[in-house]
This record gives structure tokens, C-alpha cells and sequence, in this order.
């Protein structure tokens, strides 16, 4: 900056004004070139600062979500489990007349209070967007994901809570019907009466509508991972 200092009063002191005034020009020209240069340099430094957080977060949710699938693939094996003795109670009762396969039946009544509980109340996308961090993520299609999945998490949190919700109306009748401890079977005509019948076919007809909503959750979930896994190369 002394040297351009120097050259301008040499230049004014000998009267060569428009030699000054090139110079002048060039030198403001290169100033701005400079300033260009370094502001270029502060996006380029901003962008990749923004490119390494929107990878890290991609990490983190790729973590969370394998989290929460092997929590699915649990509860979709253990919903299955009872689905299948419930069908096989309501078989039961349909079937033997005799009442020959009445202790497999009371064993199943006292299982009607098992059920999968997923219980994920604050989904991936429903944090991000309550730490504001949603603008983070640049690939759309993760976004609609994201958000599907969070309706999904919705649906099958509250036909859980439904089944939670029935299985308190059940426990009087296993009561009534059933000592505990010792077993016994103290109302033998309740367990085969089409009343009871009708509850468990609720509680399958439930069973299923999880099954499905599991199996769609755990595919959407395989399809996202997937997306982030490119997404972070």
C-alpha cells in the first residue's frame, strides 16, 4: 500500500493526471477483485461448513431409524406371536363343542393382555423440526419421507393406545372367568359364550391392522436409510 501511495504522488506531483487516473481505476478494480476473491472464499468455507452438518445429520438419523427398526422388527414378531394364538382361541371356540381344548383356551384368555407397544412418540421428523433443523436437509424426497413416516408413527402409537384401551374392559371378564393362582377354570361356559368370542375378534382384527402398518413402517424405514446412505456417499 506504501509503494501505491508513493506512485500516486509521483504521478500528481508531475501533473500526469490521466496516467493517475488509469492507475487510479486499476488500482480500485484490483481492490474490488479482492474483495470478491475473499468473499467467494467465505461462501466456499460457509457452504462446506453447512455440507459437513447436513452430513452429520444424516448420520444421526440413520442411527435413530435403525434404532427404531429394530424396535419395529420386535414388536411385529411379538404382535404376530399372539395374533396367532388369539385366531387359534377363536378356532377354539368355534370348533369344540366338546369343550375338550378347554385349558389351551383358559391358557390363551390370560394371554389376551399381551400386546406390542411400539410407544414412539416423537418421531425423527418431528424433532427436527422442533430444534429448527429441518432446513438443513436439502434432498426433498427425505423430507416427504421423513414426514410420512412421522404419520405412520401417528397411526400405529394410537391403535396401540386403542388396544391398550380395550384390554382394561377385558381384564374383569379373565377375572371373573379364571383363578390365577391355583388355575382353575371357575366360568367354563363364559370362555366358549360368542360374547368373548367378540372381543377376541376385536383384538385380532387390531392385531392385524398393526401387522400391516409394522411391515409398512419397516419398508418405508429400509427405503430412507437408503436415501440418506447416498446422500452421504
Amino acid at each position: 500500500m506504501k509503494l501505491f501511495r508513493k506512485v500516486r504522488q509521483q504521478m500528481l506531483s508531475e501533473s500526469k493526471l490521466r496516467k493517475y487516473l488509469v492507475y487510479a481505476v486499476g488500482e480500485i478494480i484490483l481492490v474490488v477483485i479482492g474483495i470478491l476473491i475473499a468473499v467467494s472464499i467465505n461462501n466456499w468455507k460457509q457452504s462446506k461448513d453447512l455440507e459437513q452438518i447436513e452430513q452429520n445429520l444424516y448420520k444421526d438419523l440413520i442411527q435413530e431409524l435403525n434404532a427404531d427398526l429394530d424396535e419395529i422388527k420386535g414388536n411385529r414378531d411379538y404382535n404376530s406371536k399372539y395374533l396367532s394364538r388369539y385366531n387359534r382361541a377363536s378356532e377354539i371356540i368355534i370348533n369344540d363343542l366338546q369343550k375338550q381344548q378347554i385349558d389351551t383356551l383358559a391358557i390363551i384368555a390370560t394371554e389376551l393382555t399381551n400386546f406390542s407397544d411400539f410407544k414412539n412418540e416423537e418421531s425423527s421428523y418431528n424433532k427436527l423440526a422442533a430444534s429448527g433443523k429441518l432446513e438443513l436437509i436439502a434432498n426433498k424426497e427425505i423430507l416427504l419421507q421423513l414426514q410420512n413416516l412421522s404419520i405412520l408413527y401417528n397411526y400405529i402409537n394410537r391403535l396401540e393406545r386403542n388396544q391398550e384401551q380395550f384390554m382394561y374392559s377385558i381384564v374383569p371378564k379373565i377375572s371373573k372367568y379364571l383363578r390365577i393362582k391355583p388355575f382353575q377354570i371357575m366360568y367354563p361356559d363364559e370362555l366358549y359364550d360368542y360374547k368373548f368370542q367378540n372381543d377376541i375378534e376385536i383384538l385380532i382384527k387390531i392385531g392385524l391392522e398393526k401387522d400391516g402398518l409394522y411391515k409398512e413402517i419397516e419398508k418405508d424405514m429400509l427405503n430412507l436409510i437408503g436415501l440418506l446412505e447416498n446422500e452421504i456417499g
